[in-house]
């Protein structure tokens, strides 16, 4: 039965793991699809509506049902959606595909819950087993889709989850159904909500962070993968203190401080680079690995019988994601707006003040211009256009600090850029404290 466990688990992690898994691929589809970053956001925050939405009534569902069936069945929507995703040739088929995804993981998630409840027991005692997959999934997913855009494509992500779920369908296996007996216990709305606004926040470091690295400071899909890899890390480290310290309203309240306190950190970095990056990110990720499963737990403490709460939890958190993504980026887009004009001005005193000749800035300024058009109110790359000018004998030394300085203005402005929207976050994530100490205690 363990083995078994471990499958449905590990379906659970997949379909999470989709919720962030393209945020590393987000830039590269922008620009192949020529959209917006509101636009391509969409990408993420359908699939999150989607599954939000439909959790609950595939939990009623695969209750009623035999879920081994509706799993099965979750299995084969989410397969075909992910080739659809693959084979998407506009944003608007792309993000089609993602609901439909969506709609299959909820079938998969709800059913695999209810199946590892019926070899546990009851649903508090197998919220240990998909929890953990859950947040694993979370956190590992962007690094993974970093991984695959850079030494594949974008398209790979969904491509590879194809021949993956399809043979998950081997653990087909009769399974008991769960033991609880008798009327669900009183609802305790406190967990739930903690559970979202920490999901809120948390999309400041699963998609904001991800834009910055790549976007604002141009690294490779392959180097902000390795930089993200650091949150699940510490992920997996945190939950050794859990395991010591179990899941009291102190620990759990801890980890809503260390996930807050990382992202304000994000939100006042110093300068453009990544080792900037890492404490924040460990503070995050051993804040995830305290607070979630306690909250996950805590919001399991009655008897449900009908499973319904336990699909709850994985409700409120993907609804705290949208709310996310609803809330802060159109704060970041506001403020890149703002940066990308302040660049602009301080560039144009740099390239005044630069010892060039005349001709060497006219041309200089020319190539630029034109880069920033290409960028589409984006922080443009500024290097294409330092190479395709050729300076006057002996100047070459001081084009090339000219490139330096504004590079750095660019990445200023990238810092900057993302420095409210991080903020935001972290105010999201820190009040996540309120229903944490107020919620009833047990």
């Amino acid at each position: 039965m363990r083995i078994r466990e471990y499958v449905w688990a590990a379906t659970v992690g997949l379909v999470l793991a989709d919720s962030s898994i393209v945020t590393l691929a987000l830039p590269e589809i922008l620009r192949q699809f020529d959209a917006t970053v509101f636009g391509v956001s969409w990408v993420l925050t359908t699939f999150n509506i989607v599954l939000a939405a439909a959790v609950l009534p595939a939990a009623r569902m695969a209750r009623r049902l035999d879920a081994r069936a509706v799993w099965a069945a979750g299995i084969c929507v989410f397969a075909a959606a992910s080739l659809w995703c693959a084979l998407s040739e506009s944003i608007g088929v792309l993000i089609a595909g993602r609901c439909v995804q969506a709609l299959g993981g909820a079938f998969v998630v709800s059913a695999a819950i209810e199946l590892t409840a019926g070899t546990r027991g009851s649903h508090r005692a197998a919220a240990g087993v998909w929890g953990a997959a859950g947040v694993v999934g979370l956190a590992v997913g962007p690094a993974a889709g970093g991984l695959l855009t850079e030494l594949l494509s974008w398209e790979a992500i969904f491509v590879l989850q194809v021949p993956v779920v399809l043979a998950l369908p081997a653990a087909f296996a009769p399974a008991s159904r769960a033991v609880e007996a008798g009327p669900a216990g009183r609802l305790e709305l406190a967990p739930e909500a903690a559970l979202g606004l920490l999901s809120a926040g948390l999309t400041g470091a699963l998609f904001l962070l991800v834009l910055l690295l790549i976007e604002g400071w141009r690294n490779t899909p392959l180097e902000a993968a390795a930089v993200v890899s650091v949150m699940p890390a510490a992920t997996v480290g945190g939950a050794l203190i859990v395991r010591r310290f179990g899941h009291a309203r102190t620990v759990v309240a801890s980890g809503a401080v260390l996930v807050g306190g990382g992202l304000a950190a994000l939100g006042l970095l110093p300068d453009a680079a990544v080792g900037w990056t890492v404490p924040p990110q460990l503070l995050i990720g051993a804040g995830l690995a305290l607070a979630l499963p306690g909250l996950t737990q805590r919001a399991l403490s009655a008897r449900d019988p009908q499973g319904e709460r336990a699909a709850a939890t994985v409700a409120a958190r993907h609804a705290g994601i949208v709310v996310g993504l609803l809330v802060l980026t159109p704060i970041f887009t506001a403020e890149l707006d703002s940066q990308h004009e302040a660049a602009r001005l301080s560039g144009t005193a740099l390239l005044l003040d630069a010892p060039l000749s005349p001709g060497t800035k006219v041309d200089l300024a020319g190539e630029i211009a034109d880069q920033i058009e290409q960028a589409d109110g984006r922080l443009p790359e500024l290097a294409p256009a330092f190479r395709r000018v050729e300076p006057e004998p002996g100047a070459r030394r001081d084009l090339a600090r000219l490139a330096q300085d504004l590079e750095e203005e660019v990445d200023k402005a990238a810092t900057h850029a993302f420095s409210n929207a991080f903020l935001a976050a972290a105010a999201l994530a820190l009040a996540a404290l309120a229903p944490i100490l107020l919620g009833r205690r047990r």
